[in-house]
């Protein structure tokens, strides 16, 4: 998979930030590593790119992937590490120079609820819905990470996240043949 000139500067941008700045909680986690972030990071990327989408809201689904499950306190069901790390995302705001974004808070806040909820959640927010369904396929996207059936596409919120899902399967199985 060809990956654009402008996904690539973000992306290494912030993979650096994950790596040098987010701390995690579950440090012996199989599922949920930095790694794990990395292709989330990857993922939004790619669909806010297809999707053409401004620079604000690029650093939103950026932020919002590189934390996300940096307070996760086991691997399985883990209903409330979403707020634990909008928590920990907000505070990391007031005490570092990284701009606080409502809809990032509310985007992690809500990954790991109902689409419901967390589509309420951030209906008042500019492209909140928008943000969220992205930031949940760019999640899902890397379930291949849970075994060869681990994404059911259909549960996919965007056509732009179901275009790329052959390219991304393609890769996985490549990378684990």
């Amino acid at each position: 998979m060809m990956i654009p000139q402008p996904v690539q500067k973000d992306y290494n941008r912030w993979h650096l930030f994950l790596e040098q700045e987010v701390q995690f909680s579950l440090s012996d986690s199989e599922k949920h590593t930095k790694e794990h972030c990395a292709r989330v990071l990857l993922f939004a990327l790619l669909i806010a790119e297809k999707m053409k989408l401004p620079r604000k809201e690029r650093e939103a689904l950026c932020a919002a992937a590189v934390f996300h499950d940096s307070r996760r306190q086991d691997d399985w069901l883990d209903m409330g590490h979403g707020q634990r790390a909008a928590d920990y995302y907000r505070d990391y705001c007031r005490t570092h120079s990284l701009p606080f974004d409502e809809r990032v808070y509310l985007v992690m806040a809500f990954h790991d609820r109902d689409d419901v909820l967390g589509e309420a959640a951030l209906a008042e927010q500019e492209d909140g819905v928008l943000l969220y369904r992205i930031f949940k396929d760019a999640d899902a996207l890397d379930r291949f990470r849970l075994g060869p059936d681990g994404l059911d596409v259909r549960y996919l919120r965007t056509d732009t996240a179901r275009s790329l899902y052959p390219d991304i399967k393609q890769c996985w199985e490549r990378k684990n043949d």
